[in-house]
């Protein structure tokens, strides 16, 4: 792969996954409006799995499962594409920006030393999606696996979802009737835990980089 290519593919990553990571941001904070308005938007935008629970109340399972699916292979995509780009050194940098997972990276390491990317069917996190990047594994095997394991997941979710449709429905008529006032206080929460969630980070690592390429 030449440079020009290299850039394009660091390019594409990297737009990926900040678009993943706004949207899911915004979907967190307009969770109450789009809940009640497009309980479907909401999840794609916002694949939370809570966010999934809420909207099985409202929404058929087909479209729910499929949308959700669809989304969270993006988030994956990116963590693969993170790690197809720096291999090893960005679960390292991964590990020095989250102390806190270092002990779960080291489990997942060994996890898919033993099952290679078939380990995403039971675990499609991103964590395990950027080792599938590192290990170079093959895209479209990949894109199989952690769909599989995303559908599986999110069906469960679905299940879960409709198993308590009775009580997120009353939650749903509460947010409906407080509309504004729900909206504007997950706004203020979850601007409030970006900048809370910041400051450590800044002490730590302000200018941490990325791995080199």
């Amino acid at each position: 792969m030449d440079d020009p290519q290299l850039s394009r593919l660091r390019t594409a990553v990297y737009a990926l996954l900040g678009v993943a990571t706004a949207a899911s941001l915004l979907g967190t904070a307009l969770a109450p409006y789009l809940l009640v308005k497009s309980p479907l938007l909401l999840v794609a935008i916002s694949p939370a799995a809570h966010h999934v629970v809420l909207a099985a109340a409202s929404v058929d399972p087909a479209p729910l499962v499929a949308v959700a699916t669809a989304r969270r292979v993006l988030t994956g995509v990116a963590a693969y594409g993170l790690g197809f780009l720096y291999g090893r050194a960005a679960l390292g940098w991964l590990e020095q920006r989250y102390p806190r997972l270092a002990r779960l990276v080291g489990l997942v390491e060994q996890l898919f030393a033993r099952w290679g990317v078939w380990l995403l069917v039971l675990a499609p996190a991103p964590t395990v999606a950027l080792f599938a990047g590192a290990a170079r594994s093959r895209f479209i095997t990949f894109v199989i696996a952690v769909a599989l394991g995303h559908a599986l997941w999110n069906s469960v979710t679905v299940y879960v979802g409709d198993a308590v449709a009775v009580w997120t429905d009353l939650l749903t008529s509460f947010v409906g009737e407080h509309l504004l006032e729900s909206t504007l206080i997950c706004i203020a929460l979850v601007a409030l835990q970006q900048t809370l969630s910041r400051l450590p980070r800044r002490r730590r690592q302000a200018d941490l980089p990325l791995p080199p390429s």
